[in-house]
């Protein structure tokens, strides 16, 4: 089955069905001129028109900002712990555009290796991921150049393609297949035609983005760059804000931290960035990375170097953008990453 062909009252229909079925629907609403992820009550309230991206990416419905991971209490001699009620509602992610469906996966690798964190892989077992298919690119976009498109299928379970007046919908995985079920019976399988239109749209806005892959040898080249002086130039700019972690798709720093007394409380997670001067400070008052420079200089080679050299060369960034858009000092990570990488290249040679 290559898809589905959807009139816009076949794909409110639809919401609308998951939503009285019990799921928790989560798509773009418009909040004070923002597009913002939000669980919404109608198929009505999803927001379509114009879309690009939003503010946020849509993460936080797998890794919250703030969590709590248990809460204790004292009891004479003894300790009492006890865990959040683990969730039982199943969520549907509508809407996600391809970057950040593809930064969901990149948290997958995160959360799930080496240690399954059973938070992050309770809702993630819940979570069906209906992305769209990007109409056209801004001008911060550059998914291409870390090996996504803007009709990318990474971490998707069904994806969406407007198709002016009508929509395309194709399964990606069985949990899609299965998200579409019994409504899909209903559904005009999609013409040739109809496929043909997503992939010269897909081609289209492919093209309009500008700048070219960066390639896979970078990774050790960044990585052999560690000392370039380039990092201290680039890093005093950086004013350790955090928003380029907060809006990021992929980033999963995250703190620990107890609220409470000595007799009770909540240990919670919170999200983190390692530009903070704290996220790598000792207890004992010593920083490895003391100067923001070298803060800068970690979350470059994270995105770049470590996480692509330990997972087949998929780089940790998704080319979303929002980070370019929103750095108060015009930050660029695509700009960073090309000047240490040739300033390393050209000091090989000579």
């Amino acid at each position: 089955m290559d898809g589905w062909l959807l009139s816009d009252g076949d794909l409110r229909g639809w919401l609308a069905a998951l939503l009285s079925s019990g799921s928790r629907l989560i798509a773009p609403v418009e909040e004070d001129g923002l597009t913002v992820f939000r669980a919404v009550a109608s198929a009505e309230a999803v927001s379509l028109d114009g879309y690009g991206t939003s503010r946020w990416s849509p993460k936080e419905a797998l890794f919250p900002s703030t969590e709590a991971l248990f809460s204790y209490r004292l009891e004479g001699n003894d300790v009492a712990l006890a865990t959040p009620p683990a969730g039982e509602e199943e969520q549907v992610l509508f809407a996600v555009r391809p970057c950040d469906a593809a930064g969901l996966a990149r948290l997958d690798e995160m959360f799930l290796a080496d240690g399954e964190d059973s938070l992050y892989a309770s809702r993630r077992a819940r979570t069906a991921t209906v992305s769209l298919a990007c109409e056209s690119a801004r001008p911060e976009c550059f998914c291409t150049a870390v090996g996504g498109s803007p009709a990318g299928a990474d971490g998707s379970d069904l994806q969406l393609v407007s198709l002016g007046e009508e929509w395309l919908l194709r399964p990606l995985t069985e949990k899609g297949a299965a998200l579409a079920g019994a409504a899909s019976e209903r559904w005009a399988p999609a013409p040739d035609e109809a496929l043909a239109r997503a992939e010269e749209q897909r081609l289209a806005v492919e093209a309009s983005i500008g700048g070219g892959a960066v390639p896979g040898e970078w990774a050790s080249v960044l990585e052999s760059a560690f000392a370039n002086p380039l990092w201290q130039q680039l890093g005093e700019r950086c004013l350790s804000c955090g928003i380029c972690a907060y809006v990021c798709p992929s980033c999963s720093c995250f703190d620990v931290g107890d609220e409470g007394s000595a007799f009770c409380g909540t240990r919670c997670r919170i999200w983190d960035s390692c530009t903070f001067a704290q996220f790598t400070r000792h207890a004992s008052g010593h920083n490895p990375r003391s100067g923001q420079p070298a803060r800068y200089r970690q979350r470059v080679l994270h995105k770049f170097s470590y996480f692509p050299l330990e997972h087949e060369g998929r780089f940790m960034c998704v080319g979303c953008g929002r980070c370019v858009k929103l750095c108060p000092v015009g930050l660029d990570i695509r700009h960073s990453v090309e000047l240490v990488a040739a300033d390393a290249a050209g000091s090989a040679d000579a």
